[in-house]
């Protein structure tokens, strides 16, 4: 099955198809009134899709959650002087339902007991790490279909990723000699307010080195740098790695995204953590 589809509603961008089985409201234009959720609606039902999953200021939200919509996570100060919200709708309540919820609540909790514990930032002597640039995308595409058997996004194709980096996506990789053996992401929103940490990805040969934690202290100063002040990510549920290594790092859990993503092989529910940066 293809990719979903960047789309344009209105002046709003979404992500749209059966692939993830959703529309996603990746960023609500300014000038769009709430007429959009119509039309979001209307489009998940000529599609028959399961989920509308919308990221929005605060101050949008009422003419979502008034629809049936349902706030899953809170990013605060994600707009400049307002929080972000996670907002998702349901069309089915399979979507909604969570067999595993035990086993994620577990993997919350062991997360939580590391909190601001730190990763380690050194990598070894053997390693090295480096912006990645669109001469890179094909190792770097190489490295994530060795990680993700499916992925929302369609990151094992390198053309792809050249226009993410073209578009101001930041990717920073980890080297062994020639071999690119980590990588992971920073996506700046269009107002520069906020950054998402994702696309993390580590050689099954080169886990327990530091990598991750590597990446992510990296990625963070790049973005403070910037004067970039709120941090977050969608991160996997279901993984103690990922997990650890952000409350580790001293972000607080948002909440979680039911059901939400097509991700290694299924759709997986996704926990949202998230840091303030006083730049």
């Amino acid at each position: 099955m293809s990719h979903d589809s960047i789309l344009t509603v209105s002046k709003s961008t979404i992500q749209m198809g059966g692939y993830n089985d959703r529309i996603y409201l990746m960023s609500l234009a300014a000038e769009d009134g709430p007429e959009i959720v119509d039309e979001l609606i209307n489009m998940a039902v000529a599609e028959d899709l399961s989920k509308i999953f919308a990221k929005v200021p605060a101050s949008k939200s009422l003419p979502f959650l008034s629809s049936g919509f349902e706030k899953e996570a809170v990013v605060p100060d994600m707009f400049d002087g307002e929080d972000g919200l996670f907002l998702s709708f349901y069309r089915y309540l399979w979507r909604k339902e969570q067999s595993d919820r035990a086993g994620l609540d577990h993997v919350l909790s062991v997360a939580e007991s590391k909190k601001g514990k730190g990763n380690v930032s050194t990598l070894p002597s053997s390693l090295r790490m480096r912006r990645l640039m669109p001469e890179d995308a094909h190792s770097l595409a190489h490295l994530y279909g060795r990680t993700f058997q499916t992925y929302p996004f369609p990151i094992t194709n390198p053309e792809f990723l050249c226009q993410e980096m073209e578009a101001g996506v930041r990717f920073m990789g980890v080297y062994e000699d020639a071999r690119l053996v980590g990588a992971a992401s920073a996506e700046i929103s269009s107002d520069g307010y906020s950054a998402e940490m994702t696309d993390f990805a580590v050689d099954p040969g080169c886990r327990k080195m530091g990598i991750a934690g590597a990446l992510l202290r990296a990625l963070e100063k790049d973005c403070s740098e910037s004067g970039i002040k709120c941090l977050f990510t969608i991160a996997r549920a279901c993984s103690y790695g990922i997990n650890s290594l952000f409350s580790k790092g001293d972000y607080e859990f948002s909440g979680r995204l039911r059901n939400n993503t097509n991700i290694s092989g299924k759709l997986e529910s996704m926990n949202v953590w998230h840091k303030f940066v006083e730049v």
